[in-house]
């Protein structure tokens, strides 16, 4: 009897949650890594589903991994310069950051999902002194939760705002400035040349037209966040091809080399920290 959870039996077990986990999967084998991720090792085993599929999806395999070591190294920077900080990740699907940073022994660490998702990840990852929240990140109850600590607190939105419209994201910004001002939100945002493309994409195009969900947010100058809202004051930019260029295959290293590759090509991780 096959004892693996299947994605036709859970309809929260989307593609969009076993591409970033297939990605560090393969990742952990490799001499050279970008990280070690044991979890999500042992997660893919319990997993009934064709990950071959994604096998031709090299590019998308070295860009989840750069963007989840980004993500790990500005989440470590964070809680050295706030030991009592409080790390909320948002949209976390199945990833095990806590785990892979060593649980940190801050004030609280919170992975946020929809209530299907997280159903997934007390199955395959249970809470082990971080807390699960069953929400949107849209909806404010979480950050009334968040907020209760008064420290300071680190947002964590991997893989996730590209998902919704600009209004969206700008909305979801809005509220955040003003419900916790003492936030930093660090978030990616995909390649302009990537917006409503999703169905070129190399791993994405293997789901069928239902389930495949569309890149619908993107922005090129990052610093015009800034007039969003008052409270936004820094907006620091970083380029996934800075941590992972050596990875990739000749004509796209070459392509980075050129400010309209860098500009259209490249995907970026951005910081924001808010003025209270």
């Amino acid at each position: 009897m096959n004892s693996k959870i299947s994605p036709h039996k859970i309809s929260g077990l989307s593609s969009t949650l076993l591409i970033p986990l297939w990605a560090k999967a393969v990742e952990y084998e490799r001499p050279n890594s970008l990280l070690k991720d044991a979890e999500a090792v042992r997660m893919l085993q319990l997993i009934d589903y064709d990950f071959n599929k994604f096998t031709s999806a090299r590019l998308s395999q070295i860009g989840c991994c750069s963007r989840t070591k980004l993500f790990d190294q500005k989440t470590l920077e964070f809680i050295q310069q706030h030991p009592d900080a409080v790390v909320v990740q948002l949209g976390a699907g199945l990833d095990a950051r806590f785990e892979r940073l060593n649980q940190p022994q801050i004030t609280a660490w919170y992975d946020l999902d929809l209530p299907e998702v997280i159903a997934i990840r007390r199955q395959l990852l249970p809470e082990n002194n971080n807390i699960y929240l069953e929400d949107s990140l849209f909806n404010t109850d979480w950050m009334q939760i968040v907020s209760a600590h008064n420290k300071p607190v680190l947002l964590i939105i991997e893989g996730v705002l590209m998902y919704f419209t600009e209004t969206e994201v700008k909305s979801f910004l809005a509220t955040v400035a003003e419900k916790l001002p003492n936030a930093t939100v660090i978030f990616d945002i995909v390649p302009v040349i990537a917006a409503g493309r999703a169905k070129q994409h190399d791993a994405l195009k293997n789901m069928n037209d239902k389930e495949r969900p569309e890149f619908l947010w993107t922005i090129n100058d990052t610093q015009r966040i800034k007039k969003w809202h008052a409270k936004i004051n820094t907006i620091t930019t970083y380029y996934l091809s800075d941590i992972c260029k050596n990875r990739y295959p000749w004509w796209v290293k070459c392509l980075y080399l050129t400010t309209w590759g860098k500009n259209y090509f490249d995907q970026r991780i951005v910081s924001i920290q808010f003025q209270q």
